[in-house]
């Protein structure tokens, strides 16, 4: 945790994409004046130009406002990871330490490359939205929707894990209701968005940058680069695509089909070499990973255990002959 709070100042330091992308800087951002899409992403500029206006911090503060919000979000993911992570693994003390792997992993999405202001509130927003989905409390889910998709578009993956764990649980009709109404709020809050910053400079589509072309020839041209997506959330995908039968719970497993979805997408809407892009979905990787882990040791164990139950039923008694013989 310590080595992941201390790159927060150099990390948004160096938080400015190329030139060529227009003015992004974290002045601009919270100016409003920062090239769409980067703008759009305004929860974060909006809590520090709001300090700004309210003049609890100068000017000069700006840069440390970021890093303190970025420090919050940081320490708060710890603890929503936890919560999660103690839906599937009951022991306490184990989950506390398996939720600190979160820091470990993620600078293969974040750490390695400048990063953005949304970027780790965003899985923090992600791994909420999962506890709320998980039970099904749609009253301070929609609030909070509507603040995870000012931080980030990328909240619209929410929908997408609502429909695959309740697809055959909720009626068509109600399950109709709930994403439609999400989509609206998502669209709705999308569109003020791009009313508001429609002066600013915009890349690609303004909304989004259209990048399918360009990741075919990434891949197609440098094969070797997709090596640097197959390590992204550490490899630990790996383990969970091996032994993905091991995952008993169904909130669990069904979480897991929003990734190729999630993937897919940002073939077309992202930069296939920007790690940064998966880090929503970490928490669902790494909690399927730490439970098909532990059920490989324990079928490990209980294998030892059988052999050397067999071994020990197996020795022959001991043939003796009476003294008086």
């Amino acid at each position: 945790m310590v080595l992941s709070l201390h790159t927060v100042p150099y990390e948004l330091r160096v938080a400015v994409p190329p030139s060529d992308v227009g003015d992004v800087s974290l002045h601009a951002l919270a100016a409003g004046v920062a090239s769409t899409p980067y703008q759009y992403r305004v929860l974060v500029p909006w809590l520090v130009r709001g300090a700004l206006e309210a003049q609890l911090i100068r000017l000069e503060s700006e840069q440390a406002a970021y890093a303190v919000i970025q420090t919050v979000a940081l320490v708060l993911l710890a603890f929503a990871f936890r919560r999660y992570l103690s839906l599937f693994v009951k022991d306490g003390a184990l989950v506390s330490v398996m939720a600190l792997t979160l820091y470990a992993i993620l600078p293969f999405n974040y750490f390695n490359s400048p990063y953005q202001p949304c970027d780790i509130p965003s899985v923090l927003f992600f791994t909420l939205g999962l506890l709320l989905i998980r039970e099904r409390n749609w009253w301070w889910f929609y609030p909070f929707f509507v603040v995870a998709t000012l931080n980030r578009e990328t909240s619209i993956f929410l929908v997408v894990v609502l429909v695959c764990v309740l697809f055959d649980q909720y009626s068509w009709r109600k399950l109709s209701l709930l994403v439609g109404s999400q989509v609206a709020i998502w669209v709705a809050i999308k569109t003020a968005l791009w009313l508001i910053y429609l002066p600013n400079r915009s890349l690609g589509y303004g909304l989004y940058e259209f990048q399918l072309k360009v990741n075919a020839a990434t891949l197609l041209n440098f094969p070797i680069k997709g090596l640097i997506v197959l390590s992204t959330w550490g490899g630990l995908w790996l383990a969970v695509v091996i032994w993905h039968r091991r995952i008993d719970d169904v909130f669990l497993k069904r979480t897991l089909w929003t990734i190729p979805v999630f993937i897919a997408s940002m073939m077309v809407v992202g930069f296939v070499l920007e790690m940064r892009i998966y880090g929503e979905v970490l928490p669902i990787v790494l909690a399927a990973f730490w439970v098909v882990f532990l059920d490989v040791i324990a079928g490990v164990v209980r294998q030892r255990d059988t052999a050397t139950s067999t071994k020990g039923s197996q020795l022959s008694p001991v043939s003796y002959r009476p003294l008086s013989e």
